[in-house]
């Protein structure tokens, strides 16, 4: 098999024109900002009287490239969601339905949360092993 047809990442050494180019390609291009991505699919609800729509989702793979607005419009969509995960716990458990914290302890309780899931999702991207565990 050639070297050419193996499928994954390319893991070859780059120089710093290889970066050069590609910061261009993705800041500078319209491919790398907007892309040819199907961005009625991602804004337009799928009701039922609406009609058969014959549109599969758009996929991006584990490598593939993302234009820039797509990737800050996703970022902002997870960011919401995370956030009403991370915060309404806090409050759920430390208001009246639960301890009755007064109003400063339960900001303490909020704002650790986010400190503490901040840390942890930084340990989970990065892939840092914590010994003894397999």
């Amino acid at each position: 098999m050639a070297e050419a047809d193996v499928i994954g990442p390319d893991r070859h050494p780059k120089n710093l024109a290889y970066y050069t180019r590609a910061f261009r390609r993705q800041f500078f291009t319209r491919d790398g900002l907007i892309g040819d991505y199907n961005y009625g699919y991602l804004f337009k609800p799928n009701l039922p009287f609406m009609g058969v729509q014959n549109a599969s989702p758009p996929f991006f793979g584990l490598n593939d490239k993302m234009p820039l607005l797509l990737a800050a419009i996703l970022g902002l969509q997870h960011t919401l969601a995370m956030l009403a995960g991370i915060i309404t716990p806090a409050l759920i458990l430390s208001g009246p339905g639960g301890v009755n914290l007064p109003a400063d302890l339960q900001q303490y309780l909020v704002s650790t949360s986010l400190i503490v899931c901040g840390i942890l999702s930084a340990i989970q991207i990065t892939r840092f092993h914590i010994y003894g565990t397999p």
